[in-house]
């Protein structure tokens, strides 16, 4: 397919052969302003019937504010308590807890495997990834069921949280899949 050569055309536009007629105008929209017109005045009524609505409640709430004697022995209230004396202040204000807690004991050291690899130097290179993030690892052999298998190994940490702040590290250094053991 050829390519086009688009800076060598004119600019020339075809020029339409028949003058198109303007577009008829439409007429005024009596129906909506009427509907419009309509809610408007709806809304103002609306408004002026609430003002109005809240200056009566106000003259019946001053004319209601004279009682009468009815009323004051419809609503009579129970005589004031005298000087009453709350006991549970006083007993909050002196009240003393005793609180035991128990010591958790700690379950041991811990230790964190990170890989089990069939060679020694696929552990050797994991090993070296590690130092590379600032720890430093053991490759330990262990005979298996299908052979020997050679663990990679960081550790003790006397407590857990140690062994996950430096797992996390290792995540952050793509080192996954590291599982914390007692020792």
């Amino acid at each position: 397919m050829k390519n086009k050569d688009y800076v060598g055309q004119s600019n020339k536009r075809k020029k339409p052969n028949k003058k198109e007629a303007p577009a008829p105008s439409r007429p005024f929209p009596f129906v909506r302003f009427t509907i419009v017109l309509s809610l408007v005045g709806a809304f103002a009524y609306f408004l002026f019937f609430i003002t109005q609505e809240d200056q009566a409640t106000q003259t019946v709430d001053k004319t209601s504010s004279q009682p009468s004697k009815n009323s004051q022995q419809e609503t009579a209230l129970p005589p004031l308590p005298d000087d009453e004396e709350w006991q549970f202040i006083e007993e909050l204000e002196n009240k003393k807890v005793d609180v035991t807690t128990e010591e958790l004991a700690d379950k041991g050291p811990f230790k964190m495997q990170c890989a089990s690899f069939r060679s020694e130097s696929d552990a050797e290179a994991l090993k070296a990834k590690i130092a590379f993030a600032g720890f430093e690892s053991q490759v330990r052999s262990a005979q298996g069921t299908t052979g020997i298998w050679y663990k990679v190994i960081l550790g003790p940490y006397d407590r857990k949280r140690d062994a996950e702040k430096t797992r996390h590290i290792l995540k952050r250094n793509n080192i996954n899949d590291c599982a914390i053991w007692p020792w």
